[in-house]
């Protein structure tokens, strides 16, 4: 497009267009041909696509400001504009909701990093995998189920239940020495994807979603430390 044909699209008058697009030109992200017709480089294109990291960041300043992506590899930090159209949650009822609806809906799979225990999950967990569903379970040495929720766990995974699921081979349990993330998930949906506070603690604020690019990066999220992980005898 030329500078007449850029103004009128973005409403501009064709002096400071041309302004702009010189300045565009100058730092190799457009350039001019022959014929006076500015195009996009290479370099310009990688650009776009690296903002969009930053516009999702920018977007939740408020929470990136107060958490931190602890120790999270860089591969998925540079891949963060794939979280673009999630949604922001920061209501522990509504993560509580996500993560019972994750095991009620889950066909296939439910993938877990560090997903602190919820006695009122426990009926869902059991009848997830009474159809099957395969549970894959990642967490650090210090996430272990409180004291009070013992009993409770006891009324749906007796030993026999556990002798049961262990046989059926739908409940998979690996140990990582660091991550510093939540993650919940099923073949569909990510419950809840939340870093950490400053503090090392959780708030449980994240993000969840039914699309397609966050949820494609969330479950390569949750290979790449499969991978990492060490199954737990």
């Amino acid at each position: 497009m030329n500078v007449t044909g850029l103004a009128r699209e973005l409403g501009l008058t064709t002096q400071e267009t041309s302004r702009h697009l010189s300045r565009l030109v100058g730092v190799s992200l457009t350039r001019k041909d022959a014929e006076g017709m500015f195009t996009i480089t290479s370099f310009g294109g990688l650009t776009l696509r690296l903002l969009h990291g930053l516009k999702f960041v920018s977007k939740h300043e408020d929470y990136f400001t107060t958490h931190n992506l602890g120790n999270l590899s860089n591969e998925f930090v540079s891949r963060m504009g794939e979280l673009m159209d999630s949604t922001y949650t920061d209501d522990i009822m509504v993560m509580v909701h996500n993560t019972e609806n994750i095991l009620k809906e889950a066909e296939e799979y439910v993938q877990n990093i560090n997903m602190p225990f919820i006695a009122s999950a426990f009926p869902f967990i059991k009848e997830a995998y009474g159809r099957g569903v395969i549970g894959r379970f990642i967490h650090t040495e210090d996430l272990r189920l409180p004291p009070s929720m013992m009993d409770e766990r006891e009324k749906f995974f007796d030993d026999e239940t556990a002798i049961k699921i262990r046989a059926a081979g739908v409940q998979e349990e690996r140990l990582i020495d660091e991550l510093d993330l939540i993650l919940y998930m099923n073949e569909r949906e990510v419950g809840i994807l939340a870093f950490p506070m400053l503090t090392g603690r959780y708030d449980f604020a994240g993000f969840t979603s039914t699309d397609k690019k966050t949820h494609s990066y969330c479950r390569e999220l949750f290979e790449h430390y499969w991978e990492k992980a060490n199954p737990v005898r």
